[in-house]
């Protein structure tokens, strides 16, 4: 069972699907009510481009609609809304949803609606806003298997919120959520961006290492540097929090006698003794850590654990790439009330999930520590964003020029804030 964009549907199958419902049904707006099939085409093309946040009627705000598919039936109709005016807050709220009338019952809307949730999710929503006939109690039973509550109600209706992220959950509960449902193996190669964070950093772990270097890492993920660098012959370690990344990156490393992995947290490297590693790679903690306790306690261990003179190479990820990636898309102030406060300083709390750091906040947190700072670093620079647009390209052969001259400038001061990922190096 899956949600499919409408715009990447099978557009008769989806008419066939719309022209079930009424224009209103049990609080659901039919929008392709009474269309025929070209007009239903060209109401898609208008929903691609409102999805993208692009000629937007006025009052409204950007939106996605999609059909739910179960074995190659489409049986239900699910729109997200990125974003919400004053109107939406106090009304219809984020999600509106319909099950097709001979599919009611099997639990369908349930299902769709947890589908829908975890899209809220990837857009950074973690307060859903619904709403829902007061004669309709079946509906109500879905949201609140959903994880929803009653906040307030008027004559007609009752406004419901769910904790997309989930309330009371921990910092391991969420982030162990998060990648479990996420694909983490091939991050680093599925795009551009994920190749040149690659590249760049494997150029900075080969600066450091020398012959007979012992490694660790740290939210080591599936493995994508643990695994290369055990092939290139050096000795590694590797502690990961999520079961699911543990596992993929024990299966791909069966073989490889000069690896070994454990599940652990970056605040407690219980299992690994002191000044064990001539070079130390922590790059993921730090993009889910959020309390002061917390990064001191990982920055700590990672010290503990590492040798004299050894090198330890952190991850991080630019306060101002988040919002330049991830909010031009009719979302920008709710980027803005996520990550920072109204007087404009960085916020950092477990429901953002990822946080992210202005270059200077995120060196600050090692002035005490017993390390000498090297250099700080970006990795993939300005591309994620980029990367989005339709005419992005980039060839083989104009890759390895590109890699070749981000590297001339990587330790730029003037660009770090425009990078996704950073890294900081520091000796011990």
């Amino acid at each position: 069972m899956k949600l499919i964009r409408v715009q990447d549907s099978d557009f008769k199958q989806a008419y066939a699907l719309f022209m079930t419902f009424r224009e209103v049904e049990n609080g659901f707006m039919n929008a392709a009510y009474g269309l025929d099939f070209e007009g239903f085409l060209n109401w898609i093309e208008k929903k691609r481009k409102w999805s993208e946040g692009k000629e937007l009627p006025e009052g409204f705000v950007p939106d996605t609609t999609y059909v739910l598919e179960d074995d190659g039936a489409y049986v239900g109709i699910f729109n997200l809304r990125h974003c919400l005016n004053d109107s939406l807050r106090e009304g219809s709220g984020h999600i509106g949803y319909g099950i097709s009338p001979k599919f009611r019952g099997k639990g369908y809307a349930t299902k769709g609606l947890s589908l829908t949730l975890k899209k809220a999710r990837e857009m950074s929503i973690h307060e859903v806003y619904m709403s829902v006939n007061k004669d309709n109690p079946a509906s109500l039973r879905v949201q609140l298997k959903n994880g929803a509550y009653i906040h307030h109600e008027n004559e007609k209706e009752y406004f419901t919120r769910i904790d997309a992220i989930g309330e009371g959950e921990s910092r391991e509960e969420i982030v162990g959520k998060f990648y479990t449902e996420y694909e983490e193996e091939g991050r680093l190669d599925r795009s551009v961006h994920g190749r040149l964070e690659f590249a760049t950093t494997m150029h900075y772990i080969h600066k450091y290492l020398k012959p007979g270097s012992k490694v660790l890492e740290v939210g080591a993920g599936t493995g994508r540097y643990s695994i290369a660098l055990a092939k290139e012959g050096y000795d590694v370690t590797s502690v990961e929090l999520v079961q699911k990344n543990l596992d993929v990156l024990k299966e791909k490393s069966r073989g490889l006698a000069n690896l070994q992995a454990f599940q652990g947290d970056a605040t407690s490297l219980h299992m690994l003794s002191d000044e064990s590693f001539d070079v130390t790679l922590v790059f993921g903690p730090l993009y889910h850590l959020y309390e002061k306790e917390d990064i001191d306690k990982a920055i700590d261990e990672a010290v503990r654990v590492t040798k004299k003179g050894g090198v330890i190479l952190c991850a991080f990820i630019s306060v101002y790439a988040i919002m330049y990636a991830n909010y031009f898309y009719g979302n920008w102030s709710a980027g803005q009330v996520e990550n920072f406060t109204e007087d404009y300083r960085v916020k950092h709390f477990k429901e953002q999930l990822f946080t992210g750091y202005d270059i200077g906040e995120f060196e600050a947190l090692f002035k005490n520590k017993p390390v000498t700072w090297i250099t700080t670093a970006g990795v993939d620079g300005l591309l994620e964003p980029i990367e989005k647009r339709p005419d992005f390209s980039v060839s083989d052969e104009d890759f390895k020029a590109l890699s070749e001259w981000y590297l001339a400038f990587a330790e730029k001061r003037e660009l770090l804030g425009n990078t996704n990922h950073l890294l900081y190096i520091c000796i011990k």
